[in-house]
């Protein structure tokens, strides 16, 4: 298996999609966790109720993972938007009903066997869920997503990221994140589409919308281009390259 990538929309959309059965709330709320805290296995197994569940009932707006289940024995505080805290919720009503225990120190996501579900646990399960989406990832993927989806919202934000993902180094953090995976859909199909109208021997859009324009003046062009949205750069590309064109039709014409 290749290096461990944050995964793309669609793919999230696939593997939420197929969770099913008697713990799919369960496991839902297993796997939004892991991304939408980006936390490592560990952290998210060894969850307890309290640390997501405040005294007076109400879900925390601040999630800290312990110090004891961290790596390196660091624990940090990661904030947690609206649409979480209401999934977390509408799971501690559900843990509520079944009559599972809502103590502090009680696990949050609870095995077949009533306690802390296992790392090799995690893995199995998560196996299951990724087979049947058609994703070749490890459970690392859920950390390396969340991880990518913070730096994109962030603006690209490499300390803000850092800090939410609990690195000592922003170098280990530019390792860590991904691309934004719309970009390399978005170039991917770019890339294939073009491919494709190669082979048939089509032109591109670009292409077939500048030859349709051969008859303009430059001024023509520059006015007619701009109207159509494109920014100054393609522009002096088109010009630089009708000045060439031009300029190969008087060398011919002289000899």
């Amino acid at each position: 298996m290749a290096k461990t990538r944050a995964l793309e929309h669609q793919e999230i959309h696939q593997l939420f999609s197929g969770i099913e059965g008697t713990f799919a709330l369960r496991n839902k709320t297993m796997l939004v966790c892991g991304i939408a805290m980006a936390l490592r296995a560990t952290e998210l197994v060894k969850l307890n109720v309290g640390d997501v569940l405040a005294s007076n009932g109400r879900i925390k707006t601040y999630i800290t993972v312990r110090a004891e289940t961290a790596k390196f024995n660091k624990s940090r505080r990661i904030r947690i938007g609206q649409p979480i805290r209401e999934l977390l919720a509408a799971f501690i009503d559900n843990k509520r009903e079944s009559g599972e225990s809502l103590l502090p120190d009680a696990p949050l996501f609870v095995s077949r066997q009533g306690g802390h579900m296992t790392r090799q646990t995690l893995f199995l399960l998560l196996k299951k869920v990724f087979d049947k989406a058609g994703i070749d990832e490890s459970p690392h993927c859920l950390r390396k997503t969340g991880g990518t989806l913070y730096y994109i919202e962030s603006s690209y934000d490499i300390i803000a990221t850092q800090e939410f993902l609990g690195h000592e180094d922003p170098a280990t953090t530019k390792k860590y994140i991904g691309r934004d995976t719309k970009q390399i859909v978005a170039y991917s199909e770019k890339l294939a589409e073009t491919l494709k109208n190669a082979m048939s021997g089509e032109l591109n859009s670009n292409d077939q919308m500048l030859n349709s324009l051969k008859s303009y003046s430059n001024a023509e062009l520059v006015m007619e281009l701009a109207q159509r949205g494109f920014d100054i750069n393609f522009l002096t590309e088109q010009m630089r390259k009708r000045e060439l064109r031009a300029s190969k039709v008087i060398s011919i014409d002289a000899v």
